[in-house]
C-alpha cells in the first residue's frame, strides 16, 4: 500500500506522518529523514528528503520558488529526467516495502504528477490518500511565529495548497481519509482509530498517547482573524469532509 499524506504546512501533517511510522508504515529512514527534530517539531517531521527533493526540483523547473511562500504558482512543467527520478523512487520503494508512503507540503502542489506516475507504473490500486487540515488562522499564526510571514501571506498560502488538495480530491477516483489537527490534538485516540480503519491496518494504540502531545500547539488561541470570502469558502469546503465521513 502507498499512503500519500496531503496537508499545507503546519497542519499536522508531521504528526499523522510519525503515526504512521511508529506504526510499521515505512515513511522513510532516518538517514532520508529531513529536517532533524527542531523547536518548531520536537519529534521531528517525518519528511523523506528523497521525495521532497523532487518535488523542489519540479517547482523550481516549473519557476517556483519553494521559499517564497508567494501564491502565484506557474503551470507545472516536467522534463523527462524528473519523470525518470519519479518512477525510479517509486519503484524503488514499491519493490522494498510491503506498506509505505510519504510526507511533504509540496505534494499538494505536485500531486498529480506523483498519481499519474504511480499510475504508469500500475500501482494505481494500492494509493490511498490522507488529508490532514487545520484552520486557516492557526496556519497563519504558526507560519508568523516560524517564518514571520505576515498574517494575510499566511492565510493566502493556505488557500492555494488547499485549493490543490480539494481540486484534486474532488475530482479523484482514490480512497480519501479526511482528519483534521483539531480533532488529532484532542480526540487523538480516536481520531487515529478512524484513520486506521480506513487504512485497514492494526496499530498499537499505546503509540498515540505517547507521541502525540496535546499541548504542542498554541497557535488556535489570539486574536481574532478576518478571513476573506474565498478563505473562508475554502475553509468551510474542506471541513465538509469531515463530516461527510
Amino acid at each position: 500500500m502507498i499512503i500519500i499524506v496531503l496537508g499545507m504546512h503546519r497542519s499536522g501533517t508531521s504528526t499523522v506522518a510519525g503515526v504512521l511510522h511508529m506504526n510499521k508504515i515505512v515513511m522513510g529512514t532516518y538517514e532520508n529523514f529531513w529536517p532533524r527534530p527542531l523547536g518548531q517539531n520536537p519529534k521531528g517531521f517525518y519528511e523523506n528528503y528523497e521525495f521532497r527533493k523532487i518535488n523542489d526540483q519540479i517547482l523550481k523547473n516549473s519557476g517556483y520558488d519553494t521559499k517564497s511562500y508567494t501564491i502565484n504558482l506557474p503551470k507545472i512543467r516536467l522534463t523527462p529526467k524528473l519523470i525518470d527520478k519519479t518512477r525510479k523512487i517509486l519503484e524503488t520503494y514499491f519493490d522494498k516495502y510491503g506498506n509505505w508512503g510519504w510526507k511533504d507540503p509540496r505534494t499538494c502542489l505536485t500531486i498529480n504528477h506523483w498519481v499519474n506516475n504511480i499510475n504508469y507504473l500500475g500501482m494505481e490500486n494500492q494509493i490511498k490518500i490522507v488529508v490532514v487540515m487545520r484552520r486557516a488562522s492557526s496556519v497563519a499564526r504558526s507560519l508568523y511565529k516560524r517564518n514571520e510571514l505576515p498574517i494575510n501571506n499566511g492565510l493566502e498560502i493556505w488557500g492555494l495548497y488547499t485549493e490543490r488538495v480539494l481540486s484534486f480530491c474532488n475530482t479523484s477516483k482514490l480512497p480519501i481519509h479526511y482528519c483534521s489537527f483539531e480533532s488529532l490534538l484532542e480526540y487523538p485516540e480516536e481520531t487515529c482509530k478512524n484513520l486506521f480503519y480506513f487504512l485497514n491496518i492494526d496499530h498499537d494504540s499505546s503509540i498515540i498517547s505517547k507521541f502525540i502531545d496535546k499541548e504542542i500547539s498554541t497557535s488556535s488561541k489570539g486574536s481574532k482573524i478576518n478571513y476573506s470570502n474565498r478563505i473562508q469558502e475554502i475553509e468551510n469546503e474542506i471541513y465538509s469532509k469531515i463530516i461527510e465521513e
